[in-house]
Parts: C-alpha cells; structure tokens; sequence
C-alpha cells in the first residue's frame, strides 16, 4: 500500500510541535473555535447520569477527534446543572517537552494531564490514571493513539476499564465547516463559527467480556458515533478529505 503523502497542512500542524510560540497559536485558534463554535450535543443522557454518580468511568474517541473533543469535554460541564461536581478528566500526555505544552493547551479545557507514554513512565502513569478512575474521575482516552494504526482499538482502555470495573463511554464528533489533515488519522480540524456535534453512544460495561470481544464492542460502536455525527452535519457517506 501506497504511503499517503502528508499535505501542507500536516506538515505545518507537526512543526508546532517544535515551537512554544506556534503551539500558543494554536491554543488561541482552538479558543477560538470554542467561542463560535454552535455545538450540538446527542445521547449525552447516561454521561449525565454517570456524572452524578461518585464512581469514575472511561471515555473513548477515535484519534482523529483530538481537535474537537476538548471543546466538547468542555460544553458538556458547561450545560450540566451547577449542583453536580465536576470530575476531573485525566489525560495521558508524553513527558517530552510537546508533552508539557499540549499539558498546558488542555488544561484551559478542564482536563487534568497525567505524564507518562509507552516509551516513558507507561507503567507508572498507567497506574496513576487506574488509581485516578477509582477516586471518581473520568479517563479520557484514544483507543488508536498515539500512532495506530487508525481506528484499531488498542488494549490499553480495555484493560484499564476491565481493572478498574467501570464503564467506557464511546463518543464521537465532527464539524462543519472542517479540514481533514493528511496524516495517519485523518484529523478533523475544525473552523471557525462551525457547526459542531459531538455523539455519546450507550455505556459498555466491561464484565464477563473477553479483552477481544470488549475491545470489537467499542470499536464497533466508536465507528457508529462517528457515522452518526457526520450524518447530523449532513455529510454522511462523503468521501473523506
């Protein structure tokens, strides 16, 4: 198979990587997406009702949404009524110095950073996002990340939400009017003033369930999340890009 040529775009958004100054641009363009953004949120019922509850859960999306999920992450606390407690939502950034800035771009979203790779302090990291889960808060993780291959549901989630007994939540989301990049993942950048939906298919719970089976459960409904929103923004079936 053909390797799928990287385009401007990409190239430019993996530079930012290396610069501070580039990834506080990107911070701004993601607040300003933010503000203008008309969000629709679909199926957020049992994450309501899981998020009136002390215990933590797990929430998945697809690589491809990092752009938006944050946005959503934050609108969704943003509707919810101000007696409920917000959980934290923990997140597993690499140690790496693109690790401290990505920490510092999500942080301005609720979301709480916890160190650590594959490479770099997985196991410990691993830990902390378990030991986090039980106290309540909620992991938010990418199945196919850091890397993928896309859309295949890697066993890290899995297992994490099979130790500490707790549901996943698959989400998914898209924008209109939105770019697809042309790396690995197909990242969908969103514009300004989009219209963005965000989907929340039904709990997965893990008992009973072999890592295989759990993990084809997500992936199937992952992908029907996705299905779901892009039909809402009126794109549904299109070809990608």
């Amino acid at each position: 198979m053909a390797k799928r040529r990287k385009g401007p775009l990409s190239r430019g958004l993996k530079a930012v990587g290396k610069s501070r100054a580039l990834w506080g641009v990107v911070g701004w363009y993601l607040g300003l997406c933010h503000r203008t953004a008309r969000w629709e949120l679909h199926g957020t019922e049992p994450l309501r009702e899981l998020a009136r509850r002390p215990e933590g859960f797990v929430m998945a999306f697809w690589h491809e949404c990092l752009p938006i999920m944050p946005l959503a992450w934050a609108r969704f606390w943003e509707g919810l009524d101000a007696s409920v407690p917000r959980k934290p939502g923990l997140v597993l950034v690499s140690r790496s110095r693109d690790g401290t800035m990505i920490s510092s771009a999500l942080g301005k979203y609720g979301l709480t950073v916890v160190a650590g790779s594959s490479s770099r302090g997985g196991r410990e990291a691993g830990l902390n996002l378990l030991r986090g889960v039980r106290a309540g808060g909620i992991a938010v993780v990418v199945p196919d990340g850091p890397r993928g291959p896309r859309r295949e549901v890697s066993e890290g989630p899995v297992r994490l939400a099979a130790m500490a007994g707790v549901p996943i939540v698959p989400c998914g989301a898209y924008a209109v009017p939105s770019r697809r990049m042309g790396s690995w993942d197909r990242m969908i950048l969103p514009l300004p003033f989009a219209r963005c939906v965000a989907v929340v298919g039904a709990p997965i719970l893990p008992e009973a369930r072999e890592p295989g089976a759990l993990a084809a459960a997500l992936a199937e409904s992952l992908n029907g999340c996705m299905a779901r929103a892009e039909a809402l923004c009126g794109v549904g079936g299109a070809p990608e890009g």
